[in-house]
């Protein structure tokens, strides 16, 4: 029997590894092809040279501006983690010093009791009693009075203790809050020093476009990206292993949850330009909202994308994908699997966009398709 759980063991083992190196060379292939994407980019035409590097300097500001926004939520994460241990450290404190206060009172008692006596008390009691029981009884309570006495010593001794190292504790969360505080306000005035800078970007963009044709040609530029990364991605996911352990996307039409919170302002199918329709939906909402993958899958994309920002996709199998973009920080990473309502990035305005929101799209096989047939109606 041991000998048959023995081999069942190795032969699970041994399905378990390829799964693992499969698991392993999936992600480089991803995070290969992002590569191969982000060169393909620079290789779509439609924009002077001028926009060009004016689109790289943004690029730059915009992903300067996502590390320090995630700078800021982390210190702010552990300014939040370090006031609450704080908070606990003095309620605990203060129970301390009751206790130390009660037992030091009964300590105090009992010793003045024991001084009234003398130094010679079991003597004193054996001489005020006659009969031998009584002697032998009123010696064991005088032991367990000395038991208690020490006991309550000990039990002060203790709380004294715990009382130093909740102290040193307050201590150090105070001096690691003032740290974090100082480190918040550097970062925060980091943060703005680059939002200026890319406001300055911005406005030099929008004065090479002097005209409606260059814009609808940016915008026909930004499109074939898009279309581009899209196809690259449907093209090299074909040998990549498939979400299979959940419910098919395809049994989720009109189930799925809202990626985010915000209010719908541009609508699939609308027109955008003469020639050019919104493939999906603009989500407008608060800044730094957190932004929930619709359904099971994987991230096959999450990097800047020129004029989509910071951009999240994810395969959800059988030819189904979501799009995320314009963010302002990306939570996970190319090859990273999500469960659905799982938090993927937080909404922002990269790729140039004046208002925070969210475009978002649904696509299968390449094809955009209309979120409002999959999604659950709002509210």
């Amino acid at each position: 029997m041991r000998l048959l759980q023995h081999w069942l063991l190795i032969l699970l083992l041994s399905a378990a590894c390829p799964t693992q190196a499969g698991e392993k060379e999936d992600r480089q292939k991803l995070q290969q092809i992002g590569k191969d994407i982000l060169k393909l980019e620079e290789s779509v035409k439609g924009d002077s040279k001028e926009q060009q590097r004016l689109a790289r300097e943004l690029k730059k500001t915009e992903l300067d501006a996502a590390r320090l926004n995630q700078a800021i939520h982390d210190l702010e994460a552990q300014l939040e983690k370090l006031n609450s241990e704080l908070l606990q450290l003095q309620s605990q404190k203060s129970s301390l010093e009751k206790s130390r206060q009660a037992q030091q009172d009964l300590i105090a008692k009992q010793i003045t009791a024991a001084y009234r006596l003398g130094n010679e008390e079991s003597i004193k009691l054996l001489l005020n009693q006659e009969d031998p029981d009584k002697v032998s009884r009123a010696l064991k309570y005088y032991d367990y009075f000395l038991k208690a006495r020490a006991e309550k010593i000990e039990q002060y001794l203790q709380t004294m203790g715990e009382l130093h190292r909740v102290e040193s504790g307050i201590g150090e969360r105070q001096a690691a809050l003032t740290q974090r505080h100082v480190a918040l306000s550097e970062q925060q005035q980091q943060l703005e020093e680059n939002l200026r800078i890319r406001s300055e970007v911005l406005g030099r963009l929008d004065r090479q476009i002097t005209s409606s044709k260059q814009a609808l040609k940016q915008l026909h530029a930004e499109h074939k990206r898009l279309e581009t990364v899209i196809r690259t991605l449907e093209e090299s996911i074909t040998k990549l292993v498939s979400p299979t352990n959940t419910e098919p996307f395809s049994r989720r039409k009109g189930k799925l949850p809202w990626p985010v919170k915000g209010t719908l302002s541009q609508y699939f199918g609308a027109t955008r330009t003469a020639d050019i329709t919104w493939n999906g939906w603009l989500l407008k909402a608060s800044e730094g909202t957190p932004v929930h993958a619709i359904h099971h899958g994987r991230i096959i994309f999450s990097d800047y994308l020129r004029g989509h920002g910071m951009l999240v996709i994810i395969d959800h199998g059988d030819g189904y994908m979501s799009l995320y973009a314009h963010n302002q920080v990306l939570l996970k990473v190319t090859g990273d699997w999500v469960q659905s309502g799982e938090a993927i990035a937080r909404v922002g305005n990269s790729g140039g966009q004046r208002d925070h929101a969210l475009y978002f799209e649904i696509r299968h096989n390449g094809r955009p398709t209309n979120p409002k047939t999959w999604l659950t109606r709002k509210g």
